[in-house]
């Protein structure tokens, strides 16, 4: 194999970001116009998604524990975080607790707590059916659970009394009060029936959104389109100039194409959605391509987990030579040694000739020209 022209030059990591930032603005593109042209009117037209969600966010704005401001001339409103907010992780769940700590007066806050404890969690103003008082669901026992007449079980009004919420949240004159205590009311509005239920309703539509066009542009710009290549490439690899070979350096199969997609999209899903749809997805899915570029970067060989794992091997296709199989290469490699055995029979005794690239070239000559390169390059500075 010493005459094989076979040279596999390796694609480097700037030219990588490029084409996944390229690659990432298509699939990006195609993803959102399905999304806004096909899965939200249907989910509009089938599940009301949007008026879930209004529901939803008067749910937040009538229980006094979010703040929220008003968005269009229609009045639509959506819930808002203030400059300072306490996000506390509870299991899988995170809870944003809005109540400004640095503030001075608590009685606003407390007043807040009251209000979600004493009206909006009994029935009191928001629960209750219209035509309907407070008294018409008071029980003998105040732990005694009451039907709201909207399916939802209620404690009753007797039973968040001044004493009860004083002794379980304390005065809230201090910083660690309110921050226990907007938790615990941010929790158990999080979990209570009609708002957990109606928030999972919701996020259920949100999968039915997001998923198909997901899965469906995936399926096509990193799967049936590298599968159309010769090297496995995507749309931004090709205008790259990079492509997959084997380990070995040869042809990559269709196989391997296929697997290696496949745990690309099983890592993107991972990253993307392992804790939830939303703003959060674009965060996870940044630190899983830092995670995937780092892991890159620090191989010997600059490979990727990807590449180990499928044993592939990312090349620059307009610097590199590779041969579909170690048959062609073996059958190259007669073809080239036949063509030096025909130049070395017809050459001059003083004459040295050398293998370039695909190229046989005098040495002495090749020698000569580099050296005036070097003398034109040295006048001109």
């Amino acid at each position: 194999m010493k005459n094989s022209i076979r040279t596999l030059k390796e694609g480097n990591i700037a030219k990588r970001i490029l084409v996944l930032l390229m690659d990432a603005i298509i699939f990006g593109f195609v993803m959102f116009c399905l999304i806004a042209w096909c899965t939200v009117p249907i989910s509009n037209a089938a599940f009301n998604y949007n008026g879930l969600q209004a529901k939803g966010t008067n749910y937040q704005i009538n229980s006094r524990l979010y703040i929220c401001e008003e968005v269009d001339k229609d009045g639509n409103k959506r819930i808002i975080e203030p400059n300072q907010t306490a996000t506390i992780t509870d299991g899988d769940l995170q809870f944003t607790v809005i109540y400004d700590y640095s503030s001075e007066d608590p009685g606003f806050y407390k007043e807040r707590l009251h209000y979600y404890y004493l009206n909006y969690k009994t029935g009191n103003n928001v629960m209750y059916p219209e035509g309907k008082n407070p008294e018409d669901y008071m029980a003998p026992d105040y732990n005694e659970e009451i039907d709201d007449g909207n399916g939802n079980k209620v404690l009753p009004l007797a039973f968040y009394t001044e004493a009860w919420f004083n002794e379980k949240f304390g005065s809230l004159n201090d910083v660690k009060s309110l921050k226990d205590a907007g938790y615990t009311a941010t929790k158990d509005f999080y979990y209570s029936g009609y708002y957990s239920k109606l928030n999972s309703d919701i996020t259920k539509i949100q999968a039915f959104i997001i998923f198909p066009p997901f899965v469906l542009s995936f399926s096509i710009f990193f799967i049936m389109i590298p599968l159309l290549f010769k090297n496995g490439e995507t749309l931004g690899k090709k205008f790259g100039h990079l492509g997959f070979v084997t380990k070995d350096g040869f042809s990559i199969k269709k196989r391997q194409i296929v697997l290696r997609q496949i745990a690309l999209f099983l890592y993107v899903s991972l990253c993307s959605f392992v804790i939830g749809i939303g703003i959060t997805s674009l965060a996870t899915l940044g630190i899983g391509v830092l995670i995937y570029f780092i892991a890159t970067f620090i191989s010997k060989t600059k490979r990727s987990p990807f590449d180990y794992l499928c044993y592939t091997y990312l090349i620059d296709t307009k610097n590199s030579v590779w041969f579909d199989s170690p048959e062609e290469e073996e059958k190259n490699e007669v073809e080239l040694e036949e063509k030096m055995a025909k130049y070395r029979s017809h050459k001059e005794p003083d004459k040295h000739l050398i293998q370039v690239g695909t190229k046989i070239v005098d040495e002495e000559v090749l020698k000569e020209l580099e050296e005036e390169k070097n003398r034109k390059t040295k006048s001109k500075k």
